[in-house]
């Protein structure tokens, strides 16, 4: 077989090395990753890929291209590879030490958006932030709103402070937290919508996870170490009436098995269930649910 030249050779034979790969999920969308690995390589926009074009990229462009694509089917994450990703519209540097932003967290930011458009100037908190790509989309999206990026590690939120520098998004706060414990005191019953992608992963399964989230996540982002990893999803439901305002929203994204169990401990913490959010793919679910305003409260008590 000769050596592939073409820009619609170098995509094909990218496309299928990644198909046959053991270490990615097989969601990915291989043959777009392919193409943005090239443009990539050519450094040019991905849009600006033309299969039809009559260029050879030159030894050294192909060489690299199919380093590339090496090192994402034996794992590496795409976003390393390329040093940013996008998400929810913006541009995002990525580098290891945080859990990769996915796409699946835009139906969260989507469901926020849509509660917090009916305040004026709404406190939004995303606890186990990491790298923060939640909060920043909401605090680009929403500049009237104050957001706080909460988590147990320095080395994600500082990647979130690089990118709100990029972006110019200055109404983010990033601190490091246990869960909420870093919060104001003053913001207590006084949050509007806590968001947060929560690791749920029980220690059992780790092994079972592809090789690009098992080898190159690190390990606290992905679960509690807990025989059902859901000691942290416990605190983040339990923890949440404290801090929400009446008629407050928790909206949590999980893993589309995890909502019965839940909305169980929803329903033990005093929160109304409202509902369970999906996306179109049904990749993503993010359980709802609010804090009764005190009116319903005291009906309730008689």
């Amino acid at each position: 077989m000769s050596e592939p030249l073409s820009v619609l050779e170098l995509i094909d034979i990218g496309e299928r090395v990644l198909d046959d790969s053991t270490h990615i999920d097989e969601d990915h969308d291989t043959r777009l990753e392919a193409e943005q690995l090239l443009a990539h390589a050519l450094d040019i926009p991905h849009d600006d890929i033309d299969v039809d074009l009559e260029l050879v990229p030159s030894r050294r462009i192909r060489e690299r291209y199919l380093s590339w694509v090496a090192r994402r089917c034996a794992g590496e994450p795409l976003p390393f590879l390329l040093g940013y990703t996008t998400f929810y519209g913006l541009d995002l540097m990525v580098k290891p030490g945080a859990f990769v932003p996915r796409s699946s967290s835009e139906l969260t930011v989507d469901r926020a958006v849509r509660r917090a458009r009916r305040k004026q100037a709404p406190v939004i908190v995303d606890i186990c932030a990491g790298a923060a790509p939640i909060a920043l989309a909401l605090a680009h999206e929403l500049p009237h709103a104050d957001v706080w990026a909460l988590d147990i590690s320095e080395e994600g939120l500082e990647q979130g402070r690089e990118n709100a520098k990029l972006l110019g998004v200055k109404n983010i706060h990033f601190r490091v937290s246990d869960m909420y414990s870093s919060l104001p005191a003053k913001l207590a019953g006084k949050v509007d919508i806590v968001t947060g992608h929560v690791p749920y992963v029980p220690a059992g399964e780790l092994d079972s996870l592809p090789t690009e989230v098992r080898e190159y996540e690190p390990l606290f982002t992905l679960t509690d170490d807990s025989q059902d990893g859901l000691t942290l999803m416990r605190r983040a439901v339990g923890e949440a009436p404290e801090w929400l305002a009446p008629d407050g929203w928790l909206l949590l994204e999980m893993s589309d098995d995890l909502p019965p169990t839940i909305v169980k401990m929803v329903r033990a913490s005093g929160l109304e269930d409202k509902g369970v959010a999906s996306d179109n793919d049904g990749l993503s679910v993010v359980v709802e649910a609010r804090r009764p305003s005190p009116r319903k409260e005291r009906r309730k008590g008689g």
